[in-house]
């Protein structure tokens, strides 16, 4: 066996300085892991990879640019979950860019560059792996959620597009307007994989199908003359979403709606469930 010079006995040991080590030590020390080694130093790595993913050096990150925290696009829905126990992904987002300001000085107002800086913050997390919801905006942008609301609702109204918010990405709370924009293409003649192609920010191939699949099943309850409870029931639907169906139906197929004694038209046009609840 070759032995060790004064320069590696004396100067080796200084190579086992390190963090891993000293968490490898707490581990067998204090948590219990002295005959469980080799799980203690897996735990340590997935550990340390997940420091160096939260935290960029800031020559890393340009003038403008922030350090934020999204919630994991994943293909789960993380309904009913604290926000500490659901999966998150750190995202570099543009909160100033270079061209915010020379929109600013060539006299875009305000309103309407704050809505492009919420489309981009939106668009930049989900390109990174994650989404961010309105209460993220808000908190980046010191805008009220509800005026968040509003400014996405309007730029997407405005540039015919999908911002991939947490709610329409991971089907959650009360946005609606996504699966009211793939039944709209439906009606209007696509297919489902055209529809993803022109939703593909958004929208899976899979998540597409399914929104339209309910959707078929919806018409067929309806015509075969069953009452909204019993539609909801059969379907797992809430109300509001159901009620959207219903009003996307009674536009473009009426004679069903007309046929089924569970609902009724006000003046106005639109289609109502009947107070009684039941299939005759």
């Amino acid at each position: 066996m070759k032995r060790r010079t004064h320069r590696q006995r004396t100067l080796g040991p200084l190579q086992d300085k390190t963090l891993f080590n000293m968490l490898r030590q707490l581990f067998i020390s204090e948590f219990g892991y002295e005959k469980k080694a080799i799980f203690a130093e897996a735990m340590i790595d997935r550990i340390l990879d997940t420091i160096a993913a939260f935290t960029v050096p800031s020559s890393r990150l340009k003038p403008g640019q922030v350090l934020w925290l999204a919630v994991a696009n994943d293909g789960r829905k993380h309904t009913r979950q604290r926000m500490n126990a659901i999966p998150q992904v750190p995202v570099v987002l543009d909160l100033v860019h270079d061209d915010d300001l020379r929109e600013l000085a060539a006299g875009t107002t305000y309103p309407e560059l704050r809505r492009r800086r919420m489309a981009r913050l939106l668009e930049q997390a989900f390109v990174q792996g994650g989404v961010l919801a309105q209460s993220d905006v808000a908190a980046l942008t010191l805008v009220p959620p509800s005026r968040v609301g509003r400014a996405i609702a309007r730029y997407q109204k405005e540039e015919q597009c999908s911002l991939p918010t947490r709610g329409s990405v991971q089907d959650l709370g009360p946005t609606l307007s996504h699966k009211v924009e793939v039944i709209g293409l439906l009606e209007a003649g696509y297919l489902e994989p055209e529809i993803c192609r022109r939703l593909s920010m958004v929208h899976s191939l899979e998540s597409v199908e399914r929104y339209v699949q309910t959707y078929k099943n919806v018409i067929k309850l309806v015509e075969r003359g069953f009452a909204p409870t019993e539609i909801s029931g059969i379907l797992s639907l809430g109300e509001r979403l159901l009620d959207t169906y219903i009003d996307i139906i009674d536009e473009h197929h009426p004679a069903l709606i007309t046929g089924n004694p569970h609902f009724t038209r006000q003046p106005a046009g639109r289609c109502l469930p009947q107070p009684t609840g039941h299939k005759s």
